[in-house]
């Protein structure tokens, strides 16, 4: 197993692509954190599905965008598992209400209520989480191909991962040789967003992915997988495509 022995927070994982990287490191022998946000109980799954399938892995609440909650999210991780080998910034705001809006209809607020959850969130979770690693650790962060390529749509959130990517590469210098520090860009992965999309925006996003589909969570999994793990041990400050050869459209 490739994470024999490892332990791993995964920010945002109580459903989509985080619960799919939790479940699957687990699988590779990781104890897994699974940070959650809200109320409802889909961590309360994950953490199931994980322990039934004969992994580990416990459930610690926390919002990343609050200071005071993150320190006392990693003050429980020491306490209840020791330390960190992997972290996974997967908590990200993509809301169906900012995507399709102009210029015009952008307020600062929504601004602010982004960067805080995307930026400031990974920042806040990087600078808890390598208090507790040590030689050899792992930090994966999440950002989106609109960072790179730029869209049409969801101006607020690309420009949040734009600042992801920019950290991801001052913090790969940063916390060398110690720490790696590596990015994923997402193109068009199958998660709840695709809700927004009306048909024609659907087939219009699809058609633009050579493939001829939308990513599955699994496949961005496998990708954090391959990051967090001893098999990436040369590679650090590097944003990885996951698209179908979708950018640039």
């Amino acid at each position: 197993m490739r994470l024999e022995g490892k332990r791993a927070l995964v920010t945002g994982s109580s459903q989509g692509i985080g619960a799919e990287i939790a479940k699957l490191f687990a699988k590779e022998g990781a104890t897994v954190v699974v940070n959650h946000r809200s109320g409802k109980t889909h961590h309360e799954t994950v953490v199931r599905a994980i322990k039934k399938a004969g992994g580990k892995a416990l459930a610690v609440h926390a919002d990343v965008s609050d200071p005071s909650s993150v320190t006392a999210m990693f003050a429980e991780i020491k306490d209840k598992v020791g330390g960190l080998d992997i972290l996974v910034n997967t908590a990200g705001l993509a809301d169906r209400s900012l995507w399709n809006l102009s210029i015009e209809k952008t307020s600062l607020d929504m601004w602010k209520r982004v960067f805080a959850v995307d930026a400031f969130g990974t920042f806040l979770c990087t600078q808890g989480a390598v208090k507790l690693m040590k030689w050899g650790s792992s930090i994966v962060n999440v950002a989106s191909i609109p960072a790179l390529v730029g869209d049409k749509e969801g101006l607020v959130y690309a420009s949040a991962k734009g600042a992801v990517i920019s950290m991801t590469r001052m913090l790969s210098k940063m916390l060398a040789p110690k720490t790696r520090v590596n990015c994923m860009a997402f193109g068009s992965i199958a998660t709840t967003w695709v809700d927004w999309l009306g048909k024609d925006q659907a087939e219009a996003y699809r058609s633009a992915i050579p493939l001829g589909r939308f990513g599955k969570p699994a496949e961005a999994a496998s990708l954090a997988l391959f990051l967090a793990s001893e098999e990436s041990s040369f590679i650090t400050g590097q944003v990885i495509v996951l698209d179908g050869g979708e950018a640039p459209r």
